[in-house]
């Protein structure tokens, strides 16, 4: 089908395969999906040949759409990064290997290796904790999920069994235990130990060298979900945990009537629980399959993340729980607990990323039997520990946020924004998101928000909102954002350019008036 346009490939003969690919490019719709990333394939090679690295590494993101499991593609990316990373380089070619079924295997295991003795190659295996607690359909899912979407020698597994009371669940895991080709381990508890002293248990029995995944027992990885986790906590050295978006997880919560298409239905929060697990798992995995692919914006700054399915690296572990207790034990049986360990990485300089091309089912939503209280119980002693409310400093001024993306697309440039109402970065997380090329700075009230902000914003300073000297030249910010509360209008037009907006709750009146209108 393609055969003129492998021959100038062959050939070298760039320009005019190029004219052949536009060709081909014009029928692309009519392609099944294997012939479409075959022609990406192509198009990815083209584009290296004229040394257009940005349309090459677009045309394998757009290969892995049509076949996310495609060797060929995983192979090209690893190349793609060969020079600029070598440690996502190295995730790729694993996965390629893990991927290929023919002779280009030796191939990609000589280039696997060469990696592996590079300068700078860091990567390391992954102890997948799964914390158990009777659902052993969903058990089953979770744990078959993992041993068929992970590379062979790339990871092992560590279960605690809190005390499960389903028929079922232990002789499953033991099963598993005396069975599996990997490292399976099995710590069985002789009570429910919560979610904080049941994971900080299975950590003890991690490999010491690993990086750690832990994972709920009712959340299903989707293929290719931890090689996005791990090419994210890869990115830089400055990275010390990742989580991905989920169906059921705080803040990092899917649509749900980005679904709807998959269903037929209009779809509310909670959606799962009223079509049943099966049903909802297939779903999820169809939404997965359609929006899973690299993406150069694809990790968004947080300062805390959600614990149901956190993969944490493993020099960050070591720092964060010299005492090998990753979670705060007070909060048990559970709540709050990431959210602490959130901020604890923070504080020690660590970046922490949702990845939004990661996708992981959630079954969760039923709280802690017999502890209906320890939502409130838990805030609490977050509050009495750090000083602050978790919840108040985790959401977004959301309507100071959609103004600022409004007014950046009508710029048509990237902006300079200063956020007097910046906290610990939550509105900075948001728009660096939306506006990658945006720079962003907050103003915090201490030095400890500002240093837990500075891991999500470009910059931050702190001290009294209204009066302290700011590091920033005046009249440099195209966008000051401020409640009146707490920072006087003079104050904000002090950092304004000519012509550009100050975002309080005056004008957010105006500005949802007429939207609304």
């Amino acid at each position: 089908m393609f055969e003129k346009l492998e021959s100038l490939l062959t050939k070298g003969n760039y320009k005019e395969a190029l004219y052949e690919f536009r060709n081909q490019y014009y029928h692309a719709g009519e392609l099944d999906n294997e012939s479409a990333a075959k022609l990406c394939i192509l198009e990815a090679s083209l584009w290296e040949g004229l040394r257009d690295a940005t349309a090459e590494f677009g045309a394998i993101s757009r290969g892995m759409k049509y076949a996310p499991t495609n060797y060929e593609l995983f192979y090209m990316l690893g190349l793609y990064y060969r020079n600029l990373n070598v440690n996502k380089a190295y995730l790729c070619m694993e996965m390629a290997y893990f991927y290929c079924d023919n002779e280009d295997k030796s191939l990609i295991e000589e280039t696997f290796n060469e990696l592996k003795n590079s300068p700078g190659m860091r990567v390391r295996n992954v102890s997948i904790q799964i914390l158990s607690y009777n659902d052993l359909e969903i058990l089953k899912s979770c744990i078959e999920a993992i041993e068929s979407c992970l590379p062979d020698n790339s990871f092992e597994v560590v279960v605690v069994d809190n005390a499960s009371t389903q028929s079922g669940v232990r002789e499953y895991l033991k099963g598993k235990r005396d069975s599996a080709s990997y490292r399976f381990k099995l710590i069985e508890s002789d009570e429910n130990l919560g979610f904080p002293k049941g994971s900080n248990l299975g950590y003890k029995y991690c490999a010491p060298a690993n990086d750690v995944l832990f994972l709920n027992n009712d959340a299903v990885l989707t293929p290719n979900a931890l090689f996005y986790l791990r090419m994210g906590l890869y990115e830089d050295r400055n990275v010390g945990a990742c989580s991905a978006m989920s169906n059921s997880a705080s803040r990092q919560e899917i649509d749900p009537s980005l679904f709807e298409k998959y269903v037929g239905e209009e779809l509310l929060p909670g959606w799962h629980k009223k079509l049943g697990f099966k049903r909802s798992l297939d779903i999820f995995n169809r939404y997965a399959l359609d929006n899973s692919f690299p993406d150069f914006k694809s990790c968004i700054r947080r300062f805390r993340l959600t614990g149901f399915a956190l993969l944490v690296l493993n020099d960050a572990l070591k720092e964060v729980a010299p005492d090998g207790d990753v979670f705060d034990e007070q909060y048990s049986p559970g709540y709050f607990e990431d959210d602490d360990l959130g901020i604890r990485l923070a504080a020690l300089g660590y970046r922490q990323y949702v990845c939004s091309n990661s996708f992981i089912y959630h079954d969760g939503g039923e709280g802690f039997e017999g502890h209906s209280d320890c939502f409130e119980i838990n805030r609490e002693r977050f509050k009495n520990k750090w000083g602050f409310d978790a919840w108040k400093y985790s959401l977004e001024w959301d309507e100071a946020v959609a103004a600022v993306i409004a007014y950046a697309k009508d710029a048509k440039r990237p902006l300079r924004i200063l956020d007097f109402s910046c906290g610990l970065g939550a509105n900075a997380s948001f728009i660096k998101h939306a506006l990658p090329e945006s720079y962003v700075c907050g103003v915090c009230v201490n030095s400890f928000a500002a240093r837990i902000a500075c891991t999500v914003a470009d910059e931050t300073a702190w001290g009294d909102l209204d009066t302290c000297t700011l590091p920033w030249a005046e009249h440099s910010f195209d966008v000051v954002i401020h409640e009146k509360e707490s920072v006087r209008r003079a104050r904000a037009s002090q950092y304004l350019i000519c012509n550009g907006i100050i975002i309080d709750e005056d004008f957010l009146m105006n500005y949802c008036s007429k939207n609304n209108s």
